[in-house]
């Protein structure tokens, strides 16, 4: 759209927020909160042929220049390292994320 639309200069960063639910059904960090879904986005961008897609533009090279991962959680802050980000920066080392909506239940 954005080629189509005659956009120039710096492209925006583009995210999806994912729960920090663990995905059991996904091929990667299945015992994971938030990690499995974005193990199978990272796994779409750079293989979207395996999910019966052919992509016109290259999709890999936007989702690594541009994708910025993001989550929701109410889990306590004390658990984020050992349950995510000890992992996350491990696996993608340069995507960055953020949490997108953060509220502890009970606090």
């Amino acid at each position: 759209a954005e080629k189509e639309a005659g956009v120039t200069g710096p492209l925006i960063n583009f995210t999806a927020t994912f729960s920090y639910a663990i995905c059991a059904a996904c091929g990667g960090f299945s015992g994971k909160p938030a990690l499995g879904q974005m193990w199978v986005l990272d796994d779409a961008m750079h293989n979207p042929e395996k999910y019966g897609y052919t992509p016109i533009n290259d999709i890999s090279a936007a989702y690594e220049a541009r994708f910025i991962h993001s989550f929701n959680t109410q889990n306590p802050a004390t658990d984020l390292q050992h349950q995510f980000l000890d992992d996350y920066s491990a696996h993608f080392p340069t995507t960055p994320v953020y949490i997108g909506e953060y509220h502890r239940v009970h606090a």
